[in-house]
């Protein structure tokens, strides 16, 4: 079983902001979370805002501690930090090192951007997926409407095209390779702009993984090593920056600036090899938890690895650990990429789309209640998640 890392009820709860020179940008950012309502519409105020203001060259701070809403919590702190240490790996880890400090034990993190606009239910959707007993929980992160609309056409077009790609992707999954954490419907999201996890979560995978860039895939992908739930909650809604010069060296702004390059061009997995990336996950994660034995025979030819290798491959002790070998001995082997060339994503979308109503005339998922981590822990019964 998974570590029990699920926050208190009644947490407390802090959300954490790095902000390098974001003085334009931050007013709007507070106000945002001044406005938070819970799910009457009562407005929240239990909750504190950590800003870490660091290596500003403008007033990011001062304009931080003016706008600060009426009621609402927040500090601001500004720090220095050596050059080698100044990007956002570093400040992510310093902010919401801090945010656990102040939260203690049995609080909640929650990491959002010095650009980033919640929804007004933003925060009340993230802490009601953890209070449902998710360990972390991502919610759904869009353009900012104006600056998308001054994006170049090929990025507008292409940004909209990926994005349905990808949801149509998690339904897939979702269908094939149901967990009851996760549930249909979800998204396929989890950065640093709207991402909330216990206390305890963060503290069983480390913090913030020692990396060069994108230092919220790395805290996700160490959750799900950890076989500890993430739930992906479309009601958790915040809009971000579109900027084409960014502020780190891999993040949204290389992503918009790879669409508007590749415009027509740009290729994606098909529908054949996201239905068979499906299948041999759901096929994994049965013949790992011992749920179903006939399918650990059908492993190497789904997954396109010798045997041997698949074997070693379930002798992970955590579902996670599983998948994430699976997947790069699938890479590595060759024959998977032979088989399933990329597809330019017009194609792959309108491949989904027709495979879609087929898969949901089987029903809504059921998943079996063992796969959550839910099930009685008396019971000798691996838990297992999901790692894409």
């Amino acid at each position: 079983m998974p570590p029990v890392c699920r926050a208190a009820p009644n947490p407390r709860v802090v959300v954490a902001i790095p902000a390098r020179d974001e003085a334009g940008g931050i007013a709007r950012t507070l106000r945002a979370l001044g406005e938070q309502v819970d799910a009457t519409g009562a407005l929240l105020r239990d909750f504190t805002v950590l800003v870490l203001a660091n290596n500003c060259a403008d007033d990011t701070a001062r304009v931080a501690r003016e706008a600060a809403p009426p009621g609402l919590q927040v500090q601001v702190t500004e720090v220095t930090l050596a050059p080698w240490e100044a990007g956002i790996v570093a400040a992510r880890r310093r902010v919401l090192d801090h945010a656990a400090a102040l939260a203690g034990e049995d609080g909640v993190i929650v990491s959002t951007d010095a650009d980033t606009l919640p929804a007004p239910q933003w925060l009340s959707a993230l802490l009601g997926a953890l209070a449902a007993g998710a360990d972390a929980a991502a919610g759904r992160i869009l353009l900012d409407p104006a600056q998308r609309a001054a994006l170049p056409a090929a990025a507008r077009r292409t940004h909209l095209l990926d994005s349905a790609y990808r949801q149509a992707v998690a339904e897939v999954h979702a269908r094939l390779d149901p967990v009851f954490h996760d549930p249909w419907p979800r998204h396929w999201q989890h950065f640093g702009a709207s991402l909330a996890l216990s206390v305890r979560a963060y503290r069983a995978v480390g913090g913030v993984p020692d990396v060069s860039c994108l230092e919220d895939v790395a805290l996700v992908g160490a959750l799900r090593r950890a076989d500890l739930h993430l739930r992906h909650t479309p009601q958790a809604r915040a809009w971000t920056s579109a900027r084409l010069s960014g502020r780190v060296p891999v993040g949204l702004s290389t992503q918009l600036t790879q669409w508007a390059q590749a415009g027509d061009g740009w290729t994606v997995p098909g529908a054949a090899e996201t239905l068979a990336l499906a299948r041999a996950e759901a096929a994994l994660r049965r013949a790992w938890d011992h749920r179903d034995p006939g399918s650990r025979s059908l492993l190497p030819e789904l997954w396109r690895v010798d045997g041997p290798e698949m074997a070693a491959v379930l002798e992970a002790p955590t579902f996670g650990l599983a998948l994430e070998g699976a997947h790069w001995a699938r890479e590595a082997g060759g024959l998977w990429r032979g088989a399933y060339p990329p597809v330019a994503v017009t194609q792959a979308l309108a491949e989904l789309r027709a495979a879609l109503p087929a898969l949901r005339l089987l029903g809504p998922p059921a998943p079996p209640l063992w796969s959550a981590g839910w099930a009685d822990p008396a019971q000798p019964v691996r838990s297992s998640t999901s790692s894409r």
